[in-house]
């Protein structure tokens, strides 16, 4: 390296703050999961289809606590910001794989 752009990075290494890394979280909260109003009936099967396939797709790991436990954190995750007929559908499924488990 030249020795310009040796000083360049050696002044900027100087001049930056320390990197701040945010801690990750073991086991982060789930959002609350709240169904309101009417609920619509073709959205409500839509939303339950949809979670039907997520579980269908995890094949034999559907055996897996963690999986399981993982698939529950994110259809939760998803249903919470879906409307409320769509997650209605979602939550369905969601109960059975707590019963399951």
């Amino acid at each position: 390296m030249n020795p310009i752009a040796q000083r360049a990075l050696d002044r900027a290494r100087e001049s930056a703050p320390p990197a701040l890394i945010a801690p990750i979280q073991a086991n982060p909260s789930l959002p609350e999961l709240i169904i309101t109003g009417p609920i619509n009936r073709i959205m409500e099967l839509e939303g339950k289809r949809f979670a039907l396939e997520v579980v269908q797709a995890l094949g034999s790991s559907i055996r897996n606590p963690s999986v399981v436990k993982q698939v529950i954190g994110n259809l939760t995750r998803t249903a919470v910001a879906q409307p409320s007929s769509y997650a209605s559908g979602i939550k369905l499924v969601i109960d059975l794989l707590k019963g399951a488990s």
